[in-house]
């Protein structure tokens, strides 16, 4: 009987992060939707209330990279686990209000996001090596 591998979430923006070989995180990308000039009220007052849901039920990793911020080693990507339903369902609340804000987002999986850095229970936080996100 063949294993299931556990596949990984991520869901970035179409802009590149300056400096990192790595697409924008949708947290990231909070500001520009509000600051859009065409936003529906609907999707601003969803953006508030995602947001404010996630402050409660995601804890911020502690570690981003294995060389520290002097940049020994690519920035760490946070990818959720199979496990976290919840949550990906909520990011797909999130999506919904960013695209009706005009900040398209894609849905990336893999089944090995690189080097794990960091983990809880819902989230990894993995440096990709010389793979692109």
């Amino acid at each position: 009987m063949a294993m299931r591998q556990r596949v990984y979430v991520r869901f970035v923006c179409y802009q590149n992060v300056p400096s990192q070989r790595q697409r924008l995180g949708l947290f990231q990308a909070l500001d520009q939707a509000r600051e859009c000039g065409f936003a529906p009220a609907w999707a601003l007052k969803e953006l508030g209330e995602i947001y404010g849901w996630f402050k409660e039920n995601l804890a911020v990793p502690h570690q981003f990279s294995r060389g520290g911020w002097k940049g020994h080693g690519q920035p760490g990507l946070s990818w959720f686990k199979p496990a976290a339903s919840e949550h990906i369902r909520q990011m797909h609340r999130l999506k919904l209000a960013l695209e009706a804000c005009g900040v398209h987002v894609d849905i990336l999986t893999t089944r090995d996001p690189g080097e794990i850095i960091w983990q809880d229970q819902h989230q990894v936080v993995a440096e990709p090596g010389a793979r692109r996100f």
